[in-house]
């Protein structure tokens, strides 16, 4: 490919868009490299990943929807719903395993099919639909669990988040698996292509023959399945559920995102640069936990950082339009 008679080098403009994020996620593990002395200890760095892990898969969701221009609010709430399912399944119904896993990743998926009809079938806006189930799902999660922690002692079904292969923890691979998922569907497959158009412009995608509200519905029941994924990994990890669990996850979610690259107007984005955005959300938390600052800072310099990514990205794009 060419362009004003130069060839343009495969990945380059990946990495011209994400080089002030990389170079950020450097800096910033320098800061806190000098800060704490523990961070860069082999055992930390592979907490680090661990304690992210479910972000990362989340995350993946999250990018789905900001990538066709819409939002989604309800994962925390969907996460927090399947991880209350999935503790009630195996403590007080008794149910097996591979039976309380399928259930559980089926309610993520029916959640993501709920907000994907609303959307794109009854012309709910997304940021309505989705806060609509993230109400309905907390007010569900106080309900089955009584208001109280359900413990887990099922050790196979705990061993779904505290296994490890060659030291690596399950919930690491889990989250692997789902990033490499997660970018072949965005940029191997036609899903993927009618994701990004729906995103650039879904008045020229349904001129162009793309089903606008199958395709603007679909990616939401795969975020479902994601949040169910990681209801069930957090459960399983921590053995127990509270009807808290989940609390906040959006916000790191959507953090990641943006911080990533991710145009919140839709059809910019990666999962690579979602992914350092992932790993600049967990240094900070990891960071500031290391130097035992109150945790109430974190939301502090989350919510900077996702307001000046976002100054950025509008930035970014006024000049791109005057170019």
């Amino acid at each position: 490919m060419e362009k004003n008679g130069k060839t343009a080098i495969p990945g380059m403009n990946y990495i011209k868009r994400n080089i002030g994020t990389l170079g950020g996620l450097l800096i910033l593990v320098i800061i806190v490299s000098i800060s704490t002395p523990k961070f860069l200890t082999g055992s930390n760095i592979l907490n680090l990943f661990k304690s992210n892990s479910v972000n990362a898969i989340i995350s993946c969701g999250m990018l789905l929807a900001i990538l066709m221009g819409e939002i989604d609010i309800s994962v925390g709430s969907t996460v927090g719903l399947t991880g209350i399912v999935g503790a009630y399944l195996i403590t007080n119904a008794g149910l097996p395993v591979p039976v309380t896993v399928v259930l559980v990743l089926a309610l993520g998926a029916l959640v993501g099919l709920i907000n994907g009809i609303a959307i794109s079938y009854l012309q709910v806006p997304a940021f309505v639909a989705t806060l609509a189930t993230q109400c309905i799902g907390r007010g569900l999660t106080e309900i089955i669990s009584g208001g109280v922690t359900i413990r887990v002692r099922n050790e196979a079904y705990t061993s779904l988040g505290n296994s490890t292969f060659g030291g690596i923890s399950v919930i690491i691979i889990y989250a692997a698996i789902v990033l490499i998922f997660t970018w072949f569907l965005l940029n191997r497959t036609r899903f993927g292509y009618y994701i990004y158009a729906l995103g650039g412009n879904k008045t020229a995608a349904s001129y162009s023959g793309v089903d606008v509200r199958k395709f603007n519905m679909l990616p939401y029941v795969l975020i479902g399945l994601y949040c169910g994924l990681g209801g069930l990994i957090w459960s399983a990890r921590l053995g127990s559920a509270a009807a808290t669990l989940g609390s906040g996850f959006e916000m790191d979610a959507i953090a990641a995102v943006v911080i990533g690259g991710t145009s919140m107007s839709g059809g910019v984005g990666t999962v690579g640069g979602t992914f350092i955005g992932i790993l600049i959300i967990g240094v900070i938390t990891n960071g500031l936990n290391l130097m035992g600052i109150n945790s109430f800072w974190q939301d502090v310099f989350k919510g900077i950082i996702i307001m000046a990514a976002v100054v950025l990205d509008v930035f970014r794009k006024s000049r791109s339009q005057k170019n």
